[in-house]
């Protein structure tokens, strides 16, 4: 195995085997430079990578066990360097087993298969942090040798004693932001090979299918709307210091309901079992406002949107609710006063919404409902309640 790559230095005639397991969702430029440092100091004569069918930390597995095993072909294994990348392979046994496996089930199961095997495991610093909600932890730390290194941010204090820290830096991503950015429609090629970030959009993973899909499903000035809202969300977003990458996510999408035609929106609504207020009327007097709570339904089911708190923002982007959170509060203002509007009143509470978003938040509220008054046009009853609820006593 080791005949082409850096000579070796066996200890007790054992093959050094490094181990490097994740989801890999996506892998990225950081899992390569993981392993390449890990490599670098342990100098192993086989590799092997382990993709999780559901890791045992994380609840959410956006791609298919299928679509990363693919990423990790196109997208992590290119990216080492070739000493390593020839002693390199994918083991693709806990895909096939179809359920959770915790990593003490794969190393005793490489142990037991092979006894001459010295086996080395590299994992990142946040999975390491949290090693004590790994299974059976205090048995699993001695059947390897443990490596991590930190990412920016990481404390070394947090790492297990266990884990040898490796010298290098790791770069500043992670696999939880790059989907958020690549469902933002944000350029991710500098955290991503070439070829995973070419499988991803080719099979629109992440949520990178939805600016096409708008672009061409809606008309050219709600296209450009969209866009104008997403900017906003941003800029609001590090002004109030709500997460961008969420705030853009729940900008890019929160008029994605408008891809079903108005005339549709009820019937839509009622075939999802959407929990609409007053979805009837609101059905007969004003269908449209019924987008929000579709396009939300529509997030999740066709865009793969699973963050509920960007779901509700979309959700409450046009009635809004008694409750609304920070991001509801910028998605709504974004979308009232976003640069493509035009009314008189749209760039001054651009500025009031830098400076004070609640007050802004109010406004944008008071002249929805002065503009449904001044058509003599019909209030929805959610819209009112917000209303008054503004102006409550304490």
């Amino acid at each position: 195995m080791a005949g082409n790559g850096p000579a070796q230095i066996r200890y007790n005639s054992r093959v050094r085997v490094l181990l490097f397991g994740g989801s890999f969702d996506p892998p990225h430029l950081g899992h390569a430079a993981l392993l390449s440092a890990a490599a670098e100091r342990v100098r192993p004569e086989r590799i092997l990578v382990i993709p999780a069918f559901q890791s045992p930390l994380k609840k959410e597995r956006p791609a298919s066990a299928t679509e990363r095993l693919r990423m990790i072909e196109r997208g992590l294994l290119p990216a080492l360097p070739a000493r390593w990348r020839r002693l390199c392979r994918v083991d693709a046994a806990e895909l096939r087993s179809r359920r959770r496996v915790y990593t003490i089930e794969t190393v005793s199961r490489l142990r037991a298969a092979h006894p001459d095997w010295e086996l080395h495991f590299v994992a990142g610093s946040d999975a390491a942090a949290d090693w004590k909600r790994w299974r059976r932890h205090r048995s699993l730390s001695a059947l390897c040798r443990w490596w991590t290194a930190l990412r920016p941010g990481a404390q070394a204090r947090s790492i297990p004693k266990h884990f040898s820290l490796l010298a290098r830096r790791m770069p500043a991503v992670s696999s939880t932001a790059l989907r958020a950015d690549l469902a933002a429609g944000l350029d991710c090629s500098a955290s991503l090979h070439p070829g995973a970030a070419a499988w991803i959009a080719r099979r629109g993973l992440y949520g990178t299918g939805a600016l096409s899909e708008l672009r061409a499903g809606l008309k050219p000035g709600r296209f450009a709307h969209t866009l104008a809202v997403r900017r906003l969300c941003e800029d609001l977003a590090r002004r109030w210091k709500e997460d961008p990458r969420r705030a853009s996510a729940a900008g890019l999408l929160h008029d994605c309901g408008r891809l079903i035609p108005r005339r549709r929106l009820a019937a839509y609504a009622r075939a999802r079992g959407l929990a609409v207020p007053l979805l009837e009327e609101t059905a007969l007097r004003q269908p449209g406002l019924l987008h929000a709570a579709v396009g939300a339904d529509l997030a999740r089911r066709r865009f793969g949107c699973r963050d509920r708190a960007v779901l509700r923002a979309i959700d409450r982007h046009t009635l809004g609710s008694r409750r609304m959170s920070l991001l509801d509060k910028i998605v709504y203002v974004a979308d009232a006063v976003s640069e493509d509007r035009r009314h008189p009143a749209a760039a001054p509470l651009r500025r009031l919404a830098r400076r004070d978003l609640d007050a802004a938040f109010a406004a944008c509220l008071g002249a929805k409902l002065s503009h449904a008054l001044s058509r003599q046009g019909w209030l929805h009853p959610l819209s009112v309640s917000l209303w008054n609820s503004l102006h409550e006593r304490p």
